[in-house]
């Protein structure tokens, strides 16, 4: 295939093309360009060529049907590598396949049912300390407030271990991580990671305290061979043609993509439903009529998430507005056309769900939050991604957020503080950036 123009985009400056709009404020330029020139935007990041890709047509080449041809080996999984290393989430090839066919069965429908309990255990355990330590309207940050229960909630049901004192260590760890991270990747000559530069220095210190939680855990179940979770399961897997275990880094590697991927995205799923609903009481009234009629002050449980519609429609409709993973980029590996502009050999494309999703053709007044959107399945929605790469924990993360929602709206109405400003932090994840402070005030007995 070939074409003979390249496709359009700002034209930035000589040297650095759009690289210093993108550090100023990449959701703004995304969204601004893809408005003003379309559904293929081309940017160039100094010496690297991106295409914004805008149309779900285009999202299905990329991810679905032509997605032999693009893969992961780009700057952005690079970066994240450093983290994780190579695990399901950086991985390519016949290693990611591999990966993903060891994983996959724990992520059956069957076995997540199965942590329903737990979730909503320790979702009962915070509200009753919301309750113990806070006055009738005094202040929590929200945010981390949900990071604190999500991993809890992983460490105990994919790791079986209580996590909960390690919360805000972890808490604290991972923001130091992503925001280097993401940092390193909108720089087109980063400086080496083994310099002893105060960034470098704040992000060892961090990874190595998530490493010595990870390990600790690790060695554990190495001791405990009773337990049943994931990260038991891959404690006994061997390899098909060696027989050999995996490695305490390999187990490290994929145990810290659980943190991130199940802990992280969730809690900012969270996160920006409450803060939704706090702007939105009509939506909030509407919730509580549901959940009233459902539960009637009960915490839910598996059986009743069928029954839960609405509930579930205000999640999908906060993931639109905020989605957890803001862009999923990918390398081309041979030379591609889409949408009648060439796609060059080694280049990104970035797929933005926060751009996708405000794409007026598929999204009528898109910046409104309206949760009957979702009466019907929308087409131009990924939050999860698409694909062979479509994300393993869904369905955890989806039934987590809808047991979770139930119980704090049933006990409490969220009231975003005086003076809280609420600006979307892209990272490697969409942060509310300074956290979430919002005012608690019980609507129940606790």
């Amino acid at each position: 295939m070939k074409a003979d123009h390249i496709a359009p985009g700002p034209r930035g400056d000589l040297l650095m093309g759009n690289l210093r709009a993108f550090q100023r404020d990449v959701l703004g330029l995304m969204l601004e360009s893809s408005r003003e020139y379309g559904d293929v935007v081309r940017f160039r990041l100094g010496p690297f060529v991106v295409h914004l890709l805008n149309h779900p047509d285009h999202v299905e080449h990329v991810l679905q049907s032509g997605a032999r041809n693009y893969d992961k080996a780009t700057r952005s999984s690079t970066k994240i590598r450093a983290i994780c290393g190579d695990s399901l989430l950086t991985s390519n090839g016949e290693i990611w396949k591999r990966q993903r066919r060891l994983l996959q069965p724990s992520f059956h429908r069957r076995e997540i049912t199965g942590m329903a309990a737990e979730m909503t255990d320790f979702t009962a355990a915070m509200l009753q300390r919301w309750q113990a330590n806070l006055a009738n309207g005094e202040t929590l940050d929200i945010a981390a407030e949900m990071m604190r229960l999500t991993y809890s909630i992983v460490g105990k049901t994919l790791m079986g271990a209580d996590v909960s004192g390690d919360s805000a260590a972890i808490e604290e760890a991972m923001a130091t991580m992503l925001t280097h991270t993401f940092r390193r990747w909108g720089k087109p000559i980063d400086l080496p990671a083994f310099l002893p530069t105060p960034s470098n220095l704040r992000f060892r210190r961090a990874l190595q305290v998530v490493d010595q939680i990870v390990y600790r855990i690790i060695a554990e179940h190495r001791a405990d061979h009773g337990r049943s979770n994931l990260l038991s399961i891959l404690l006994q897997t061997r390899d098909e043609q060696t027989g050999a275990e995996l490695s305490d880094g390999e187990l490290r590697n994929e145990t810290i993509t659980f943190l991130l991927a199940g802990h992280e995205t969730t809690a900012n799923a969270l996160s920006w439903t409450f803060y939704l609903l706090s702007q939105n009481p009509g939506v909030e009234r509407q919730l509580r009529a549901e959940l009233s009629g459902v539960l009637g002050g009960r915490a839910p449980t598996v059986e009743d998430l069928q029954h839960l519609a609405f509930t579930t429609m205000v999640i999908q409709e906060a993931m639109r507005l905020y989605p957890p993973i803001w862009a999923i980029e990918r390398r081309a590996i041979a030379h591609d056309v889409i949408g009648g502009f060439p796609i060059p050999t080694g280049s990104s494309v970035v797929i933005s769900p926060y751009v996708l999703h405000r794409n007026e053709k598929f999204w009528p007044d898109a910046e409104r939050f309206d949760p009957s959107r979702f009466s019907a399945r929308p087409r131009a929605y990924l939050p999860f991604g698409s694909g062979p790469r479509f994300c393993i924990g869904n369905e955890f993360a989806m039934m987590e957020a809808r047991l979770i929602v139930p119980m704090v709206v049933q006990a409490c109405h969220l009231e975003l503080a005086a003076g809280q400003v609420v600006e979307a932090e892209p990272g490697i994840t969409l942060r509310p950036k300074n956290g979430l402070r919002m005012n608690v005030r019980a609507v129940s007995p606790w």
